[in-house]
């Protein structure tokens, strides 16, 4: 009789997973296809196409694209201005010696 019990209980304790992780998944597929609809709704009402970036798969998040963009705010400077000339001083190398004690 107790086997007959313990089988039951983990049979319906199996059930109980399998049907908590459909329901789970369920609700899950069910979230993404949501926010799919309200995603396709929004951009139909401002009419700009959505943008997605991966910064894994899309070749424009590289640091070349990042200090582009943050170039992008810069103030900008006529073609023709061309930046001043500073003076440039050259000194004279000298070696620090190593001060072990």
């Amino acid at each position: 009789m107790t086997q007959f019990l313990n089988d039951l209980f983990s049979t319906l304790i199996r059930l109980v997973l399998i049907v908590s992780g459909l329901v789970v998944g369920g609700l899950v597929l069910l979230l993404a296809l949501v926010m799919g609809a309200g995603l396709l709704v929004w951009s139909l009402l401002t009419g700009r196409k959505p943008v997605f970036r991966f910064a894994g798969l899309d070749p424009r998040a590289t640091m070349a694209g990042m200090r582009a963009r943050a170039n992008a705010h810069a103030p900008r400077r006529q073609p023709s201005q061309r930046p001043q000339a500073v003076e440039v001083i050259d000194i004279e190398a000298r070696e620090v010696p190593d001060r072990r004690d």
